[in-house]
């Protein structure tokens, strides 16, 4: 179980580093929330220390400055895309569509899809998933929940295009099951660069 306590106004410090110590899979995939929906304070893991921290820009706390998140927004523990591979090195990215959850909550979620963006050039591919309990958990896939919710794809991929300016170009949507095996390519970069410590 992850717990959380705050250290001053930027940090909340883990029992657990948030990063390596939680399985990417338990039953479904995993999602470590750093951004609850519907919030704009830009909260990030640390992935040395394995703590959340607000990020900085030019010394100050850092808010996106756009409409609040359309989803909870965070990463796939135990998971690093290589540049290789298209990534930034960093832990995948997801957004989890439901209602709003703690910050540093663990997420059972139902991988839909994914959405393809470039940032400033650089690939930039978020996974699209939603919670077993909740308003789309009949939904199994992007084409799906399309139909039976109209317009929710299409709010999060105007979010994303919108949240920097024009720094983000969309580059079309990847289907279930591309989604979850850059997942698990991305799990086995996580375990080399494990081995390589």
């Amino acid at each position: 179980e992850v717990i959380l306590k705050t250290d001053g106004l930027y940090r909340l410090i883990s029992n657990i580093h948030l990063v390596n110590d939680i399985p990417y899979k338990r039953g479904g995939y995993q999602a470590l929330i750093e951004v609850p929906a519907g919030t704009t304070a830009k909260w990030e893991a640390n992935h040395r220390t394995g703590h959340l921290e607000w990020e900085f820009k030019n010394d100050l706390p850092r808010n996106v400055k756009f409409l609040g998140y359309p989803g909870n927004y965070g990463y796939i523990p135990q998971s690093v895309l290589d540049k290789s591979d298209g990534g930034d090195g960093d832990p995948l990215d997801i957004i989890v569509l439901g209602p709003a959850v703690k910050r540093g909550m663990v997420q059972q979620v139902k991988v839909i899809g994914a959405i393809k963006l470039l940032d400033k050039g650089e690939q930039d591919d978020k996974i699209i998933a939603i919670p077993f309990i909740g308003p789309f958990e009949r939904v199994d896939s992007l084409g799906e929940m399309m139909v039976k919710f109209p317009g929710v794809i299409e709010i999060v991929r105007h979010w994303f295009e919108g949240y920097k300016g024009s720094k983000i170009q969309f580059m079309g949507y990847m289907k279930r099951d591309k989604a979850k095996a850059l997942i698990e390519r991305a799990h086995v970069s996580w375990n080399k660069h494990e081995n390589n410590r």
